[in-house]
């Protein structure tokens, strides 16, 4: 399944630029132009990562951030910031939304490839390792023996039950 990438940006040459950067690197690609209808495609879609342009119509890209990590169903979602301000202040304040990333217009295209690809990457081994920690929660919590293995037969897994069955 390819990562979705949610890109947020009010100028439809933004989305285009960001659009021929990624397309062709296995990304489902989706689009919004402005804070609320990002919103929605965030609840709608749960992205892998949300590229967030910082000067957006109705509600601005700092709002959005900090209403995403307020909803706990996607808080956990990456977000990068994009946008032409570039100064120090803005940057850190990007940051204290919640935002996990910061790059400036103008980007280099090899550079944004490289950053989606690995907080893609991170996020796909975050959410990996919640769903390893909630399956051995419950398999310890199990009345039988479980033992998950590899296809070269190396066990990947195994509750206390599996190698002491109860008598």
């Amino acid at each position: 399944m390819k990562p979705t990438v949610l890109i947020v940006d009010d100028e439809p040459a933004g989305r285009r630029v960001i659009e021929s950067v990624l397309f062709g690197q296995g990304y489902e690609l989706e689009f919004a132009s402005n804070g609320r209808e990002a919103l929605q495609k965030a609840a709608a879609l749960k992205p892998d990562l949300i590229l967030l342009d910082l000067m957006l119509p109705e509600m601005d890209g700092m709002e959005v951030c900090q209403r995403l990590r307020s909803d706990r169903e996607l808080a956990e979602v990456p977000v990068v910031v994009i946008t032409a301000l570039d100064d120090r202040n803005t940057r850190i304040a990007c940051l204290d939304a919640g935002a996990d990333d910061f790059i400036s217009k103008p980007f280099d295209r090899a550079e944004l490839r490289a950053r989606v690809r690995t907080i893609t990457r991170l996020n796909r081994y975050r959410l990996l390792h919640e769903r390893d920690l909630i399956t051995s929660w419950i398999a310890e919590k199990a009345s039988d023996g479980y033992l998950q293995l590899h296809a070269d037969d190396a066990i990947l897994f195994a509750n206390s039950r599996a190698f002491f069955p109860r008598a």
